[in-house]
């Protein structure tokens, strides 16, 4: 097994807990739950093989209670049928839906560590372009 070129990880409470990991051919996302009263996620992964992403979009809302935009990076694959923005304004999508639509949640702490992980999750997004031949 090959090592990832980047790694995205966070956590929405001490019970669950998200992973998103670049390899050269397939991104890897991953939601963890592991116990608590309201679960967020489910325990699930996704694989994308890196030939079926279109597009790569990097979301960033801030770290306020009341944002306009989910902090994400969303892996657009063919079939894909929601934007971020549909998905975050739904309120019967829940959390644990986002890793099908291939979403994988920043769940920053802080504006330092929102500015890191949108900072690698645009590094992730440039290689996938020049990797794929995407144009904006």
């Amino acid at each position: 097994m090959s090592e990832p070129l980047y790694t995205l990880t966070g956590s929405v409470n001490k019970h669950n807990h998200n992973r998103c990991e670049v390899y050269e051919d397939r991104v890897v996302l991953a939601t963890v739950c592991d116990g608590g009263l309201f679960p967020v996620y489910e325990n699930a992964e996704r694989v994308i093989p890196m030939e079926d992403i279109e597009r790569v979009v990097v979301s960033k809302g801030g770290v306020k209670l009341i944002t306009h935009h989910p902090n994400c990076i969303h892996f657009v694959v063919r079939g894909s049928r929601k934007t971020v923005d549909q998905m975050y304004r739904d309120r019967s999508f829940h959390a644990s839906d986002y890793i099908r639509e291939g979403v994988h949640q920043l769940t920053p702490k802080s504006e330092a560590e929102l500015d890191e992980k949108i900072e690698t999750a645009r590094n992730i997004k440039r290689y996938i372009e020049e990797r794929n031949g995407i144009t904006a």
